[in-house]
């Protein structure tokens, strides 16, 4: 059941008796839309809408309320922006509270997840990370130095960060692809543990793009690759990583 999403581990229940609840327990938590985004007859109205709403029921009434594992290795949640932020918001922090090792997020490729909720000790746990279309304010970053003691994996996918700045200690895999600023600033990268990397994004002077990139000395990093819109750039960047082995 490791591997099913929740509306198939739910489906479960039918198989047999010892089937029925063994759901309810199952350490890992998979929900996605994309499962819903079916055709429905035109009678039915908007079939996007109303796909949705069966989808939120599911997750509200039946996933969360009668899922009952204290902790998860593995959180995932994939939503569009048609589902209600506040319910959505609540999925998110349902999972957050089971402290999972493995974490998940993606929203629609449309507009931003404004406002991931903090983990605070609950994030002890987390291995790795990865987030799509997610708006990150501030706390994002010291949440990520302090907060996230064994965090060795992040992806960030088309995210918007108010901070200009990555930090970790403990990360070992970073992927940074197309996420940007509001304030056209300096992206600074803090990994000194790090031993993949590979940084895909646009710099420019205008408010929505970073100026420019910065990465501190990673002595462990093994490979890199990077792919900035600015030619001066990466070059600057290349020089930067002495000790890579692989380009």
């Amino acid at each position: 059941m490791l591997f099913l999403t929740a509306r198939q581990s739910v489906q479960t229940c039918v198989l047999s008796r010892r089937w029925r609840n063994l759901w309810c327990s199952m350490p890992c938590l998979n929900i996605d839309q994309r499962e819903f985004d079916t055709a429905v007859s035109s009678a039915m109205g908007d079939p996007k809408v109303w796909e949705c709403g069966r989808f939120e029921e599911f997750v509200s009434n039946l996933v969360l309320k009668f899922h009952s594992a204290s902790s998860l290795d593995m959180f995932r949640c994939h939503a569009t922006h048609r589902c209600q932020f506040e319910v959505v918001d609540r999925w998110i922090r349902h999972g957050i509270k089971c402290s999972p090792a493995v974490m998940e997020i993606s929203w629609s490729p449309h507009v931003f997840f404004f406002g991931l909720p903090n983990s605070g000790s609950t994030a002890c746990r987390l291995k790795r990370l990865h987030l799509a279309r997610i708006a990150l304010d501030t706390g994002f970053t010291q949440q990520l130095c302090s907060g996230c003691p064994v965090l060795e994996d992040l992806q960030l996918e088309t995210c918007l960060l108010d901070s200009a700045e990555i930090r970790s200690h403990s990360l070992k895999s970073l992927i940074v692809t197309d996420c940007t600023s509001h304030f056209g600033t300096v992206l600074t990268i803090t990994a000194p543990a790090l031993v993949s990397f590979h940084l895909a994004i646009g710099t420019s002077t205008s408010g929505s793009k970073w100026r420019s990139v910065i990465v501190n000395e990673m002595p462990s990093l093994v490979e890199a690759s990077i792919r900035l819109k600015s030619p001066d750039e990466s070059c600057k960047l290349f020089c930067s990583l002495v000790y890579v082995r692989i380009l």
